[in-house]
């Protein structure tokens, strides 16, 4: 096991690990995402976010395909690899899954610690090609770790700032975003300083509501599609405190969030409050005309 510093007091170690799931090969995928757990674990992590869909890869040929890798929540094997990896390091660990429940497909992501599953998100927001195969979810998740209390979005989801804002109004002080952001439909994929504009949602997440980010994307190509690889960890000002990571190349990114700053970028002045000022008595539609 590699030497490591502890954690900072007051503070949360996270990694993030960004690595290359293959479609169709489950048993490839569960030992790397446990592989990728156990690095984190060796360096200290108390937090592990791994990428979206990692237990089945991305760009499925058929429904098909994406119900033949799907998996059980609770009995899966992926997720019964990852909770005993959770028990043996004691670490907790957020992780894309494509779920079975229900009847139905869900693109999800299952919050893992020692004592379990302890929450499943399934994603709000569908992108592209994910409406064929998975139906959305339809509430949010906040989980209470013992150091932090952390909401999960996917992807797609940090488009929309509805999301990360009603995290962060239920308490969330770390979000974790497991995420493939992909080339499709892009003029553009990564600036000068190598950020994707999956980065940069993050990072306008944190800063307007306070909140950690931790985002963990994959790498490679499959089936035609590339993905952007640029995974991120910021802290609630909204700054980078890890990445981005290569676009290309298989990294671990690991950072100590102080959860006493989430309080202080919430307090941007004493007299202003991100949370407090809102005024959602007038954020609504406009009111249609009288006749």
């Amino acid at each position: 096991m590699a030497a490591h510093t502890a954690p900072v007091p007051g503070s949360l170690r996270i990694a993030v690990a960004q690595y290359e799931p293959l479609v169709g090969e489950p048993g490839h995928n569960l030992s790397q995402a446990v592989a990728w757990a156990e690095r984190a674990a060796d360096q200290g992590a108390e937090l592990v976010v791994l990428p979206e869909l990692a237990s089945s890869g991305y760009v499925f040929s058929e429904r098909a395909e994406a119900d033949r890798l799907a998996e059980d929540p609770d009995h899966g094997a992926t997720v019964t690899a990852l909770v005993d990896a959770c028990r043996r390091r004691r670490i907790h660990v957020v992780a894309g899954l494509a779920e079975r429940a229900d009847g139905c497909l869900h693109n999800s992501a299952v919050v893992l610690g020692p004592a379990g599953r302890l929450a499943t998100y399934r994603k709000l927001h569908l992108f592209y090609d994910e409406r064929s195969w998975f139906r959305p979810g339809d509430r949010v998740v906040v989980v209470d770790l013992p150091k932090a209390r952390i909401g999960v979005a996917i992807c797609y989801d940090l488009w929309f700032p509805e999301l990360p804002r009603a995290l962060a109004l239920r308490g969330a002080e770390v979000i974790a975003v497991p995420t493939n952001w992909v080339s499709s439909f892009r003029r553009r994929l990564h600036d000068e300083h190598g950020y994707c504009q999956g980065d940069v949602m993050a990072m306008a997440a944190a800063a307007a509501n306070g909140v950690a980010m931790a985002c963990a994307d994959r790498v490679g190509t499959e089936r035609g599609v590339s993905f952007l690889g640029a995974s991120i960890i910021i802290g609630p000002d909204g700054w980078p405190v890890a990445g981005p990571a290569s676009p290309d190349r298989p990294e671990l990114l690991i950072a100590d969030i102080d959860l006493a700053g989430v309080e202080q970028a919430r307090r941007r002045t004493p007299r202003n409050h991100l949370l407090e000022d809102r005024r959602p008595d007038v954020y609504g539609p406009e009111p249609a005309s009288p006749a």
